[in-house]
């Protein structure tokens, strides 16, 4: 303060460094698609190997000129799968009526145009392909209603004994039957135990593909429910939860012996496909890398093991990116090894999808720094992919970390490092390791600040987008 109890003159601060919500500066690509817009990933697909893919998210519903942004979303865990049913056919007696997996009997929309007269049923809970924020979202609902309603029927109870122990003994038969029903009431707070929504899913083939409905309000009411087609064919997408803002997308399989509900494990994905290619028209200050780019969303998170990825999920996204002919590919993935290039599905990535399909493969080299040969796989210790080290420039430093007084461009500190154990550079380039970008709608946040190799593998994988 100064004498006159008022703060000295300051210069004015200059505009918040909007540039570096999502770093382009550093690596020129903002550059490069100011002076040649329409060399912003258009053409390119680019597949991202990780929770999946909110279909809801913001900025990744179209690209730059006008294509839906993602092609498709694949759960290659299979944690979404539903077994169906043999062909049904609804009884003579009844008017479009099935009778569900969960007991319920289902009516079904007479707009539907189903040529075979044959349905196939199934049914899902929704916990198992709920995202963990979405699952105790729901739990705390559906606990807070359970208590409410119990809490009612015991202060009813508790009202009409009351007033039994003023006119009747204690043998009494009508006394000792609300004395049963308090105890019961009392204990269900304790044996509490929430299985969660049991939803029935009706299949059917409308003589061109294969269409799903499923009953999200388990009220066994499908009479004025839309069905839904493959997402790949036709676009569709669904909601699972209304309140938590769950979207989800269908593939069929096997002849549609199987029905594949396809659902986001995490937020991680949709952040990092943000960074690649998401695309706001209105705001492109949070336009991804590469904003005409589309995208690819493989599920290799699996619901069933808290988003880890197992070695099915891995094998499935490899073909995927082979059958949809992806250009590049990122895995914002890894974990701990002691030898490189060792692995069913690294050889597999090796040979196929890089060498023979001639996809640029980049990962993400971990978060395991400062010390020496910290890098994990696939990125930091394989052949043939990308290892992708994470840095922190000056536009980042101002605006995601708020430094008003910045340093000098360095690599983040938690940056893993090579060599790795057969002495192999371990990190082959570093790209901006922080960003605020897209991030999915039930977590109500448009956007999200997250920093790590999850964050500069995607920022790189979209440069190069910018290039093939």
């Amino acid at each position: 303060m100064t004498a006159t109890g008022t703060h000295p003159t300051t210069s004015p601060r200059a505009e918040f460094p909007t540039l570096g919500l999502l770093p382009r500066a550093d690596t020129q690509a903002g550059d490069f698609v100011r002076k040649h817009p329409t060399y912003d990933g258009r053409g390119t697909v680019v597949a991202i190997l990780d929770t999946g893919i909110d279909p809801g998210a913001k900025g990744l519903q179209l690209t730059s000129d006008g294509k839906r942004k993602v092609l498709d979303f694949v759960d290659c865990t299979g944690s979404g799968d539903v077994a169906l049913s043999s062909p049904l056919k609804c009884s003579a007696d009844a008017d479009l009526e099935l009778k569900g997996p969960s007991g319920r009997t289902i009516k079904l929309n007479p707009e539907w145009r189903n040529p075979s007269a044959e349905w196939r049923v199934g049914a899902k809970r929704l916990y198992d392909i709920a995202p963990s924020q979405v699952k105790q979202s729901v739990q705390a609902e559906r606990k807070d209603r359970f208590t409410t309603h119990a809490q009612l029927l015991a202060d009813s109870v508790s009202a009409r004994l009351v007033e039994s122990k003023k006119n009747t003994k204690p043998e009494d038969e009508a006394r000792l039957e609300l004395d049963a029903q308090a105890g019961v009431l009392a204990s269900l707070a304790e044996s509490y135990a929430d299985q969660g929504p049991y939803f029935d899913c009706v299949v059917f083939h409308d003589g061109e593909q294969w269409r799903a409905a499923i009953d999200t309000a388990e009220s066994g009411d499908l009479s004025e429910a839309p069905a839904l087609g493959a997402y790949k064919l036709t676009g569709d997408v669904g909601q699972l939860c209304k309140r938590q803002l769950l979207y989800y997308t269908l593939n069929f399989y096997d002849d549609a012996r199987t029905l594949s509900i396809v659902t986001s494990a995490g937020s991680h994905s949709t952040h990092v496909a943000g960074i690649v290619a998401a695309n706001h028209p209105d705001e492109p200050q949070n336009n991804g890398v590469a904003p005409g780019a589309q995208l690819l969303s493989l599920l290799i998170g699996d619901h069933r093991v808290g988003s880890l990825e197992s070695g099915v999920g891995l094998t499935r996204a490899a073909n995927a990116i082979v059958e949809h002919r992806a250009d590049l590919a990122n895995m914002s993935f890894g974990e701990p090894t002691a030898t490189s290039n060792v692995g069913q599905w690294v050889q597999l990535v090796r040979s196929e999808v890089v060498a023979r399909h001639r996809c640029i493969f980049v990962s993400s080299a971990g978060n395991e720094g400062p010390a020496l040969t910290t890098v994990g796989a696939p990125g930091g210790t394989t052949d043939g992919i990308i290892g992708v080290g994470a840095y922190v420039g000056y536009e980042q430093i101002k605006a995601d970390h708020a430094m008003y007084d910045t340093v000098k461009d360095t690599i983040f500190t938690w940056c893993s490092r090579g060599p790795t154990a057969d002495g192999a550079l371990g990190v082959d380039i570093y790209a901006p390791g922080s960003a605020i970008a897209s991030y999915p709608a039930y977590t109500q946040q448009r956007l999200h600040l997250a920093n790590g190799t999850s964050m500069s593998s995607p920022n790189l994988c979209g440069c190069l987008a910018l290039l093939v």
